[in-house]
């Protein structure tokens, strides 16, 4: 089992820069990063590898933003990662008209040196769903892989998988925060779990 569990939102994505994004993307839901967005997930990598901060698994959300982040992050730390879709964006049909695409794990392993394609994902998101859905299935998906993985644990995804981890865990979303690259991290504490901090960026101030 693992006593550590550290969330990282993903960076500052394209299209909240770029207006023009959604009328020349391929994939209007899934835009990468952007060259800032890359520089705060390498940022959140050398603290972990500054640190000495020894990670033993690290799962990430299938869009293209958190496999940026989490590739950024294994980079520095020499480490491998899986795709895990439970830890994936809330299906919201005020946001999507159908189920969002993402690029297969195949071609997403071909340009992401670290990622591994040896994982069966846990739990598969239908869509569309509600907010309380959404949130239900990252908590379940982090108790079952939390129960599977041992030591340190680090998932990386969306505003959405921090609040589902913490609750998940925690049983509440009291003090979970998810700034883009901000870093969540909750300790076993006997049969439960302990918030130890939410959304800390002290690692931007570079």
């Amino acid at each position: 089992m693992a006593d550590v569990v550290l969330a990282v939102r993903h960076g500052q994505r394209q299209d909240s820069v770029d207006p023009n994004w959604e009328s020349n993307a391929q994939r209007v839901h899934d835009p990468p990063l952007t060259d800032l967005g890359r520089w705060a997930a390498w940022r959140v990598g050398r603290r972990f590898a500054e640190s000495g901060t020894t990670i033993d698994g690290v799962y990430a959300s299938p869009f293209l933003r958190a496999v940026e982040t989490a590739d950024e992050i294994c980079r520095e730390t020499g480490t491998e990662f899986v795709l895990e879709p439970g830890i994936g964006e809330h299906r919201n049909p005020e946001w999507f008209d159908s189920e969002p695409d993402t690029l297969p794990s195949e071609q997403l392993a071909e340009q992401f040196g670290p990622l591994r394609l040896d994982h069966a994902p846990y739990l598969v998101p239908e869509y569309p769903e509600s907010h309380d859905e959404a949130m239900a299935r990252v908590g379940e998906t982090t108790r079952h892989l939390t129960e599977r993985t041992d030591g340190t644990v680090l998932f990386v995804g969306h505003g959405l998988t921090i609040g589902g981890v913490v609750r998940g865990l925690a049983g509440s979303t009291a003090r979970a925060d998810a700034p883009l690259c901000g870093l969540t991290r909750l300790e076993r504490d006997g049969e439960g779990w302990r918030l130890e901090f939410s959304g800390e960026t002290t690692h931007l101030e570079q």
